[in-house]
């Protein structure tokens, strides 16, 4: 990323470089700050630098990206994978070993191909896939004392208690 242009909450546009992002594991400026900018801020345009390749290149290297993505995560709806990973650990792997794959709830359940990926079975709720979330959650903080955080944005009201992260 070379820049981008950002409209900011009152009218004003910015103009972000590579570093302004803050880029981290899964994260960037403007996701730590959208709790507290609202409306939040909205990217309009994105400048970036790209190097040429042979087409040839382009598509095996996409094939194996796809190749890969079949391999290891679940087909089927799904919000993609629920939590980051924390320090020295896979999310999966803790969910997986707190015995939680193929864990059900409702229209949801937790994939038994990658636990870190909570499918829905055609007719989930929010609230079937909160409950996955919480037992996930809780489980994996009692099993081995790891508080997950979630990868994904829940949008709208989310009720959990206190004791689910």
């Amino acid at each position: 990323l070379l820049s981008t242009t950002v409209w900011e909450p009152g009218g004003g546009l910015k103009i972000f470089n590579n570093d302004d992002m803050e880029y981290g594991y899964r994260d960037s400026i403007l996701k730590r700050e959208q709790k507290e900018i609202q409306p939040r801020r909205v990217v309009l345009t994105a400048e970036l630098e790209l190097r040429p390749e042979p087409t040839e290149v382009l598509m095996a290297r996409a094939d194996g990206f796809v190749a890969r993505r079949k391999e290891t995560q679940p087909s089927g709806a799904s919000m993609g994978s629920m939590f980051k990973n924390p320090e020295n650990y896979y999310a999966g792997y803790l969910i997986e070993a707190a015995g939680l794959k193929g864990f059900r709830y409702g229209g949801a359940h937790i994939s038994e191909k990658h636990a870190n990926f909570f499918i829905n079975d055609e007719e989930a709720t929010a609230e079937d896939v909160r409950v996955l979330i919480a037992e996930a959650w809780n489980t994996v903080r009692e099993n081995f004392g790891v508080e997950l955080d979630l990868e994904v944005e829940l949008v709208g009201d989310w009720k959990f208690d206190e004791d689910d992260g």
